[in-house]
This record gives C-alpha cells, structure tokens and sequence, in this order.
C-alpha cells in the first residue's frame, strides 16, 4: 500500500545584507587677508593654516602663493595642499579620505573654481594649480585684499556589512528656524509687546530671555500687569524701547526667532544703512554671534569712501576685526593716497586721531 502523499511547506527565509562605508566629514575656512603682502613668497614656500580635525585625525592646509613648482603650466598659480598632521601619516598608518577645494564668493558660495581630487591615502595631497593669480586679482572673489578657500574632507572611518531591512525614511531638514519665525509672524500666545519708535511689535518672553541675558534680566523683572490678553487668557506686558528704529528692532527680533539677519540685507546698500545700528543693539543686548555676523559684513563694505567712518565706529563699539581690517586697507600706498584725496587729512585727523600720524609715516614712505 503506497504512502500518502505529502505536500512539504518550503519556507524561504531571505535576508538582505549591504556593506557600509563608515565616513565623517567636516569643512574648514581659510582666509587669506593681505593677499597682496603674500605674493612676495618665494616659489615652493608655503603658509600652513591652524589644525583642524575631522575623523580623529589633524590636518592642515598649505598656502603656496607662488605655487608649489616653477615648472609649466603652474607658474604664477596658487597652490593649496591638504597635509595629515599626526601619527597616521607614518608608514604603517593609512587614511582613506577625499577632499575638495572651493573658492568662495562674497555671499559664502563655492564659485567657478573648484578642485577633487578624489580618493587618497597619503598624507599630502596637493594641487599644484588651483587658480592663476591674474585670475584670482581680476575676479569679484577678491575683495578687500582677501578671499576665502573652503576645503572639504571626508574620511572613510570603517567599512562594515549590515543586515538591513527597509530603507529607512529620510528625515527633513531642520526646521525649528521657519517654526519659530511662523510663531513671531503670526504673534500666537505672545505674552510681551515691544513699542519702538511708534510701532508695535508682539513677542514671547521665553525666546527673548533665552536669546540675551539683557532680555532675561529686563524680562523677568516685570510684574505681569495686564494691559491686554493673549488668546490663553494671559497677561501681556507691554515694554517701550527708546534710541532704536522700528526697522532695526525688527530685524533684531527676525535673528533672536531664526538665527538669521533679514534677506533684504543682502543688497549692499540696505546692508550699509542697517548694519551699524545692527551691531549696536547686539552690544545693547549682548548677542555676540550676531555682533561678529554684522560685523563680518561690514568688513566686505571698507573702501575709500567708508573706511574712515568705519575706523570710528570699529573703536566706539569695540569691533576689533573691523578695526583691523580698516587697517590693513590702509596698509596699501595707493589706498592711502585714495583715502586722503576722498575725504583730506583734516577731516581724517578729528575722526582718527589715533591712526593719523601712522597714515602721514606711510605716506611719507610710499614712492
């Protein structure tokens, strides 16, 4: 007698498996003031930058203003190298990483130029050939006498094999900035009204005084007098300030909600009017981040016509990077001789005393 037929159940388990490459990336701004004091350097020598590190590791990055080689086609080119700067750079040490160099423009975005070399593992990477000075002294990406070069490094950490299932969802990006500017826009459950120069302007507390200890300090004080309700039934203060236009206050108010100045500031002359007052309501709040971001942008605006105003107002409000910056334009013969047919040596003498008899010895001194 024949056995039953059987049907067998085959249960077919599959797992998926992918080989993962471990990386960390990280960026690094060199900026070169003074561009024209470093052209005077010798072929092959070269001006290394402070440490940083990405991926456990210390790198620096060298300056070769008269190029790495005299040899053709990189004479008269800037050269830039990446260097490892610790113990992996020995010969039983390797580094898998890549790198790329960008120019900058003034807006802080890669230009034109821009080099990857792609994967490495020695410990100096170079390229000979980044961009021809003719190029660079002609293009808008050197302004002022400096410009900026991004280097960009990421270094594969480990290689690993996973099982994986689902591709997970990909998070969006940061969105806290747009939030918080939506609730300053809208004004829900504001609890302070801030009265500049005519103009009310709803806010909530618990931002400002995490934003500026002025604003805690100023805040928290207040006895909760209604003088209005908010949609919760809460009390709203009302708080007047003196000595500040509407235009800056809210401007002020956009960088504590976003942590961003105001897009209009982006043209030159809106930038010129309202930065000034900007850095004085960051020195008014103590707000260091935006007083160094105004004060970053007003650097960019130093020529002929401003740098003596610039040089005042650096020493009332204690801009030091500015104040530098006014200098170094003035370091140069030819700006000087500007700088004084613009605006005389008089006028210059009452706005900076300090800085006159320092002026009157370069001139005396340029051909």
């Amino acid at each position: 007698m024949k056995e039953p037929k059987r049907d067998l159940n085959v249960i077919t388990i599959a797992s998926n498996y992918t080989i993962v490459a471990v990386t960390e990336s990280g960026q690094h701004l060199l900026r070169i003031d003074g561009y024209s004091h470093t052209t005077g350097i010798p072929t092959g020598s070269d001006i290394k930058s402070s440490p940083f590190r990405v991926g456990g590791h210390s790198w620096r990055i060298s300056y070769y203003p008269g190029a790495q080689t005299s040899s053709w086609p990189y004479y008269n080119c800037i050269s830039l190298s990446l260097r490892l700067d610790d113990d992996a750079a020995k010969p039983q040490g390797v580094v898998r990483a890549r790198h790329s160099f960008s120019l900058l423009d003034r807006e802080g975005k890669p230009g034109p130029y821009f080099t990857n070399n792609g994967n490495k593992t020695l410990a100096n990477w170079g390229t000979p050939a980044f961009i021809h000075r003719s190029e660079l002294e002609t293009s808008e990406h050197l302004h002022g006498d400096s410009f900026t070069i991004r280097c960009d490094v990421t270094v594969v950490k480990d290689i690993q094999t996973k099982s994986v299932g689902a591709a997970p969802a990909v998070p969006p990006p940061p969105d806290l900035n747009r939030d918080l500017g939506g609730l300053l826009a809208t004004g829900e459950a504001a609890d302070v009204a801030f009265e500049v120069d005519g103009k009310a302007f709803m806010a909530h507390r618990c931002v400002l005084m995490a934003r500026s200890p002025v604003f805690r300090a100023e805040l928290s004080g207040l006895q909760a007098a209604a003088e209005g309700s908010t949609a919760g039934g809460g009390s709203v203060i009302t708080v007047r300030i003196e000595d500040m236009e509407a235009q800056d206050f809210e401007a002020l108010l956009r960088y504590v909600y976003t942590d961003s100045l105001p897009e209009e500031m982006e043209e030159q002359g809106e930038a010129a009017a309202m930065l000034p007052d900007l850095v004085a309501a960051a020195n008014r709040y103590e707000m260091e981040r935006l007083r160094l971001l105004c004060e970053d942008k007003l650097r960019e605006l130093v020529d002929v016509r401003t740098v003596a105003l610039m040089l005042v107002f650096a020493g009332e409000h204690h801009c030091h990077g500015l104040k530098e910056a006014c200098l170094r334009f003035l370091d140069d013969p030819a700006n000087l001789r500007e700088v004084v047919k613009v605006n005389g040596l008089e006028h210059l003498s009452k706005s900076c005393p300090s800085v006159v008899e320092d002026l009157i010895a370069k001139l005396a001194a340029a051909p």
